[in-house]
């Protein structure tokens, strides 16, 4: 794989962010005491990572998180420092993950945005910033684990897929 490719699926991946982030500022969103949506950015981002960690550089993850974060009203960069830490962990992860089944991937990522949500109202509790209910953002966290799997077939489909062994990155490491 050439840079001109490496580019590109970073130009997807950006793409992809902005339609994320796009349908989320719709006015769709839950009514009381319906189960918030996914958080679909943290779902591609894992998938990303774990498959070819040199798409998704760190300045670019925390563009597309930074900006999640202003036009989503959140408290700026608590989110986006949460999932860098959670995807550098996983990228951290790559070579053990290449020989793991899909499930237990799955498992992983499952615990790292469990982990992420729950760090994320630890947080906020302990500033003293207003915030959801807990069983309304455990619900939100259970929504993205359970869109993470169709995200990552998703990604599988269009190319972002694991190197094969003794294959190299676009940065001349193995991955």
């Amino acid at each position: 794989m050439g840079r001109r490719s490496v580019w590109l699926y970073r130009g997807v991946f950006v793409a992809l962010g902005a339609s994320i982030l796009f349908f989320s500022l719709l006015p769709f969103g839950p009514g009381e005491g319906e189960v918030p949506g996914p958080e679909l950015m943290v779902c591609l981002i894992a998938a990303w990572v774990l498959r070819r960690p040199d798409y998704v550089p760190v300045w670019l993850m925390v563009a597309m998180l930074l900006l999640d974060d202003v036009l989503l009203t959140r408290p700026l960069g608590l989110w986006t420092l949460i999932v860098l830490l959670m995807a550098e962990y996983l990228r951290r992860r790559v070579d053990h993950a290449e020989a793991v089944p899909f499930w237990s991937e799955v498992a992983l990522v499952s615990g790292c945005i469990a982990a992420a949500f729950l760090a994320n109202h630890l947080v906020l509790v302990l500033l003293v910033v207003e915030t959801p209910p807990l069983l309304g953002q455990a619900l939100h966290a259970l929504a993205t684990i359970v869109f993470y799997p169709p995200t990552a077939v998703f990604s599988q489909l269009i190319g972002v897929r694991r190197l094969a062994p003794g294959e190299l990155d676009s940065l001349g490491t193995r991955a």
